[in-house]
């Protein structure tokens, strides 16, 4: 198990779901930080962050979450943590789950990804766009990728601190798993439940899927 972890959760206008998330991880393990990036929200997301006791990084507009994440990341490698555990801000990854991460931990040179099932609770567009990009990944990365659009994840910060990543959002969450996999690292699943009935997702699956695939073709030349 890893020693010291930092929940981090990249957050735009969640201001309405931020206050029971981070009240229910702090819960949950009282011994974690917990870290919103708040990305250029207009609403008082940094505010309610703060309120309910996580610590607030603050973009001045909003970035995307991919520079969220590498704010996060960043934050976590400046301050020693051993690893980030990844949540998206708008419910739909159910933190009693970050136990089975914790469980399946077993290094730091793997990733953990959570994979949800692609059931009738999953929109149609989104089975879509997570097949494809899940398919691809896995040729691209020389292993099986099974959710490569989860953000609910599980990250040794030795791997982020030899890995340069360049997207700005959605297509960082791929991106990361291509370069760790062709760094040499592990990259394993782990079952989560598959919300979608809680808050909106600002993905976008057209342009996203279309980012994606620009990704993939820079990924070429690395």
């Amino acid at each position: 198990m890893m020693r010291k972890c930092l929940v981090t959760i990249p957050a735009f206008n969640a201001a309405k779901s931020l206050s029971a998330l981070i009240s229910q991880v702090k819960q949950l393990f009282s011994d974690f930080d917990v870290l919103i990036v708040d990305d250029g929200s207009v609403d008082e997301s940094g505010k309610v962050a703060g309120s309910a006791g996580a610590i607030v990084l603050t973009h001045d507009c909003n970035r995307g979450k991919g520079e969220a994440l590498k704010s996060g990341f960043a934050y976590a490698v400046a301050h020693d943590y051993d690893a980030v555990i990844t949540l998206d801000a708008d419910l739909q990854h159910d933190p009693t789950e970050i136990q089975n991460f914790l469980n399946a931990c077993s290094d730091d040179r793997t990733i953990l990804v959570g994979i949800r099932r692609r059931d009738k609770a999953m929109p149609f567009a989104r089975k879509v766009s997570n097949s494809l990009t899940s398919f691809v990944s896995s040729i691209f990365c020389g292993v099986r990728i099974l959710d490569s659009q989860s953000g609910y994840r599980l990250i040794p910060t030795a791997i982020l601190k030899n890995i340069t990543l360049s997207s700005s959002r959605f297509d960082l969450e791929p991106e990361l798993l291509i370069k760790a996999a062709r760094a040499g690292y592990d990259v394993k699943s782990v079952e989560i439940s598959t919300i979608y009935n809680a808050g909106r997702s600002w993905i976008n699956p057209p342009i996203d899927t279309i980012r994606f695939l620009i990704m993939l073709a820079k990924s070429l030349f690395w």
